[in-house]
């Protein structure tokens, strides 16, 4: 068939088109970005009584948030933690909070490229010059970004001593790392696939410790306010925070 004059578009038309769809993408992709670098919490109030309490000091550095107890030694036992997907860092400093009461124990809660941690896999590397005094460290997170910990882990087993899951799972075999883990869990938990979850568990050392907490949900390991697909539950969010950082906390310390 031949095409008539009439019926081929001319330059002009086909550049307005082209303009239309790169405004549309652009479009799209500032909103994504927004969407992401907003971010989820924090709770202003957890916020506000952990750093009236006294009983930790909060330290806001460049890419990066300090939770401590006390003065940091060769002796303290250093977290690098990585948020979950579009949670704002700051959300997790109570759950911080209560690992490090009354332990020698301080955890470097690390900004992410639009809250997602899949941006900044590496991001460990410069987490542990915040304190260089520390001699050992582990490296974990919540949800996507216990599952980025878990690579990183994988590909620097032997710059750590240990790995910490949050509701979460590894997708990277780290069985022969040599590795201690932890891996918590919230009964209550609606967003994480429990069967993966269980499957990847033969990626983890015989050795590790899985820790299952009643009345905490995927949203109850930080205070950032409910999560679409969680389950609803009558725990306190303070209670469920003060359980996931006791048992993170106890675990590092010991």
């Amino acid at each position: 068939m031949t095409l008539g004059r009439e019926n081929v578009p001319d330059r002009r038309t086909v550049g307005v088109a082209l303009a239309a769809l790169l405004l549309v993408g652009a479009v799209v992709a500032v909103g994504a970005g927004a969407y992401f670098a907003v971010g989820l919490g924090p709770d202003e109030a957890a916020l506000d009584a952990v750093e009236s309490s006294g009983d930790v000091t909060v330290d806001r550095l460049d890419g990066a948030t300090v939770v401590r107890s006390g003065p940091v030694t060769a002796e303290t036992r250093g977290l690098v933690y990585y948020p979950g997907a579009r949670v704002n860092a700051e959300s997790y400093v109570p759950t911080a909070a209560e690992a490090v009461a009354g332990r020698d124990v301080a955890v470097v809660i690390v900004d992410m490229p639009l809250n997602l941690a899949v941006l900044g896999p590496n991001r460990a590397d410069d987490a542990r010059e915040a304190l260089p005094a520390i001699e050992s460290w582990a490296v974990g997170g919540h949800s996507l970004g216990g599952a980025m910990a878990c690579r990183y882990a994988a590909d620097n087993a032997d710059e750590f001593d240990g790995l910490v899951l949050h509701a979460s799972y590894c997708d990277r075999d780290v069985s022969e790392s040599g590795l201690r883990v932890l891996s918590v869990l919230g009964a209550a938990d609606g967003v994480l696939d429990a069967e993966r979850e269980r499957e990847s568990r033969a990626n983890l050392p015989p050795d590790a410790r899985v820790v299952e907490l009643d009345g905490v949900n995927h949203a109850g390991f930080g205070a950032y306010g409910p999560q679409r697909g969680d389950e609803s539950v009558p725990t306190d969010p303070a209670a469920m925070r003060e359980r996931v950082g006791n048992v993170t906390g106890a675990w590092l310390a010991g």
